[in-house]
């Protein structure tokens, strides 16, 4: 009797320690399956990023990773080159710039320069277009990706600044292929113009008033040195058309 009870308790014990075998066998070959899944996941995401000091390995990363400061980016960098330039620079800024937009929305706006003859300004004048973006606000909380962007152009024709002319606009964002054209991959589209009415700075100010001064100053002493008794005196060359109207219709 105590022969078969001592036999049962051995199959009993035995057949525990198999089941816990079974077990720890089985979390064995769950957590090295994971891990493998993990290296292999990473493997085919592997980047190296090269430079002078040598390469250093980078996990690139995945395609839905665009975020609101690379998009402000690349609404900044377009505004910029697309309204920012002169006689020298006009046609290379355009070609950086295009890439960013859709076609449609591009050729409206190159039509726009085409029309207020901007590059024959910009050599009939010796002027330049310098542009400061003031704000940016992009909203990826919702598709599709909207924004608007607000800049102010500073016109120079010679040595002199005209008074800056404010311009802004809305867009949407979708997402493409990146490219040496384009490496944010996202594209402006719908973009249109809305109306931007800053105030002057008190430095504007004080520097247009400046200008003025000056300006005034030389005109009364060339006309007392050089222009004829009753001859007016020559008038300011206007300011290049830089811009479409803000009011162009919507894409």
């Amino acid at each position: 009797m105590d022969s078969a009870k001592d036999l049962s308790t051995s199959f009993s014990t035995m057949r525990n320690l198999a089941l816990g075998s079974v077990l720890a066998l089985l979390l064995v070959a769950l957590a090295s399956g994971f891990l493998v899944y993990r290296a292999y996941e990473n493997s085919g995401r592997r980047v190296y990023v090269v430079s002078q000091t040598g390469s250093m390995a980078a996990l690139s990363a995945g395609n839905d990773t665009h975020t609101p400061y690379e998009a402000r980016n690349l609404v900044r960098q377009f505004m910029q080159t697309m309204f920012g330039h002169d006689q020298y620079t006009f046609k290379a800024n355009l070609d950086a710039a295009l890439p960013l937009i859709e076609g449609r929305g591009g050729r409206r706006i190159y039509e726009g320069f085409t029309r207020g003859q901007v590059l024959q300004n910009y050599e009939r004048y010796a002027a330049r277009n310098v542009v400061t973006v003031d704000s940016v606000l992009v909203d990826m909380s919702r598709r599709p990706w909207s924004g608007s962007v607000y800049i102010k152009q500073r016109i120079f024709i010679g040595g002199q600044q005209k008074e800056p002319l404010p311009l802004a606009a809305k867009f949407n964002l979708v997402e493409t292929n990146r490219s040496d054209a384009n490496p944010y991959g996202l594209l402006i589209t719908n973009f249109d113009y809305i109306p931007y009415s800053p105030q002057l700075t008190r430095e504007e100010q004080e520097l247009l008033q400046a200008q003025e001064a000056d300006r005034q100053r030389r005109l009364q002493e060339a006309e007392r040195g050089l222009a004829p008794a009753g001859e007016p005196a020559a008038p300011a060359a206007p300011a290049p058309a830089t811009t479409p109207a803000p009011t162009a219709p919507a894409n």
